[in-house]
């Protein structure tokens, strides 16, 4: 599994404001997320390719996903 680019990039930001290590927050970001998590675009991230509708790092189509 490939980390979520925008929970990571929450992380981030949390670790600036409250001083904690990014990997902490991220870790907590991702148990509190776990029921409602990001969406595969937002997970993601730099990687998505809007023409294929995929994570590029995984190469897996919308349709190949809903197949597995």
């Amino acid at each position: 599994m490939s980390a979520c680019e925008k929970c990571w990039n929450d992380a981030y930001k949390m670790s600036l404001s409250n001083g904690r290590a990014q990997h902490e927050n991220y870790s907590k970001l991702l148990n509190d997320r776990k029921d409602n998590p990001c969406s595969p675009k937002d997970q993601a991230g730099q990687f998505w390719d809007e023409e294929k509708q995929c994570d590029k790092r995984h190469g897996n189509s919308k349709t190949n996903k809903m197949e597995s």
